[in-house]
C-alpha cells in the first residue's frame, strides 16, 4: 500500500454472501479527493467502486486486490499524486 492511500472499510450485506465480502472489503481512496469523511459519505475507491463510508480500519479482514495494486501507482485515476 503506498503511503499517500488511504484504508476505508466499506459496509454491506450479510455474513456468509460472497458479494457481501467483496462489499465489506477495505477499498483504498484517494485521500485528497476524500480528506475527511463523515459516517454515511460516499466514497470513491481507487479501484472505482462506490461505497459508504463507515470509518478506518488499521487491519482489514479483506483488502481488494485492484485497490493494492492501484494504491502503488504514482499518479492515482484522479489525477492527484499516488505512493
Amino acid at each position: 500500500m503506498g503511503v499517500a492511500a488511504g484504508w476505508r472499510a466499506a459496509g454491506g450485506g450479510t455474513r456468509g454472501d460472497m458479494s457481501a465480502d467483496v462489499e465489506r472489503a477495505a477499498h483504498a481512496y484517494c485521500p485528497r479527493c476524500h480528506p475527511d469523511p463523515r459516517p454515511g459519505d460516499v466514497i470513491t475507491a481507487l479501484c472505482g467502486a462506490r461505497h459508504s463510508y463507515y470509518g478506518r480500519r488499521e487491519r482489514p479482514v479483506n483488502t481488494c486486490p485492484a485497490c493494492v495494486t492501484l494504491a502503488s501507482a504514482n499518479v492515482y485515476a484522479c489525477g492527484h499524486p499516488g505512493a
